[in-house]
């Protein structure tokens, strides 16, 4: 891969990952009201908000291939979530998480599913093209 489509991957991923965790962060509070015996949908948002800050931090500092995976499959879980939660009734009640169901698409929820898109198609593409550094003696 060339080093300025590298470049734009690692912007991808960093930037999906963070606007994403803007939307959720930002919208946490409105899903406090949302419970379940362990958590709130909102402190879910939260601990996807962390979850996406660090992953876009660690992929730039390390820059490893499965820095990059796992930050991939980060926004790939994220992205099922939304898109599911969307079609689906999510009862989380039986482990203690709130049911998850909202069958709207708003400009945030939107969003944040092109964010964690773009990060998910930009975390492959540095993955399946990075290159393995020479083995040290």
């Amino acid at each position: 891969m060339k080093r300025i489509a590298r470049i734009g991957a690692y912007l991808g991923v960093t930037a999906g990952l963070v606007v994403n965790a803007v939307i959720h962060f930002r919208l946490a509070s409105t899903f406090d009201a949302v419970v379940g015996t362990l958590v709130t949908q909102g402190d879910l948002f939260r601990i996807q908000s962390i979850a996406c800050i660090v992953a876009a931090i660690a992929v730039v500092a390390f820059r490893r291939w499965w820095v990059t995976a796992l930050a991939g499959a980060l926004a790939l879980g994220g992205l099922v979530l939304v898109v599911a939660s969307t079609a689906v009734l999510i009862d989380g009640t039986v482990v203690g998480l709130p049911v998850l169901f909202e069958p709207v698409w708003y400009p945030d929820k939107v969003a944040a599913a092109v964010a964690q898109g773009v990060a998910l198609v930009a975390a492959f593409a540095l993955s399946a093209t990075h290159r393995r550094r020479p083995e040290s003696s």
